[in-house]
């Protein structure tokens, strides 16, 4: 029997979206968002982003791999993602070395590298909670 991710604690965010084309990897992260208590959406395109943040599904997080498929890659999701839903945090991820200097200027710790531990991500999700949470009028 495997061992089993910590559960959901209350300052978690509810959704992420994640944005991965290989099958895969995005699969596995899933699993294990879902293990800790996350509502998971998968996709693999730029595209089906939009059409869930365009409907009526809330996302506190998308995490997408810098090199998408679509008409947008994944540091120009995440532009327009900031520009358009301030509410909505975004992690990029990369393989590509040089993806972490265009990315720095989006994501203030930078990229996930891969390969990567789904803790890490769950890690960067926290962070990104307790920033939201501590930046919120009193």
């Amino acid at each position: 029997m495997s061992a089993k991710p910590k559960q959901k604690s209350r300052s978690l965010p509810s959704t992420v979206m994640i944005l991965e084309p290989d099958v895969l990897v995005r699969a596995s992260l899933a699993e294990y968002l879902r293990g800790c208590g996350f509502k998971v959406i998968e996709g693999q395109s730029s595209e089906e982003v939009f059409r869930v943040l365009d409907s009526d599904i809330k996302v506190d997080i998308v995490f997408a791999e810098a090199r998408l498929a679509g008409d947008l890659t994944g540091l120009e999701l995440a532009k327009r993602v900031r520009a358009q839903y301030s509410g909505i945090d975004v992690i990029l991820t990369s393989g590509i070395a040089n993806a972490a200097d265009r990315a720095g200027d989006l994501c203030e710790e930078g990229p996930l590298e891969k390969p990567f531990h789904p803790q890490e991500l769950l890690k960067r999700i926290h962070i990104l909670k307790e920033r939201r949470r501590t930046s919120l009028p009193s």
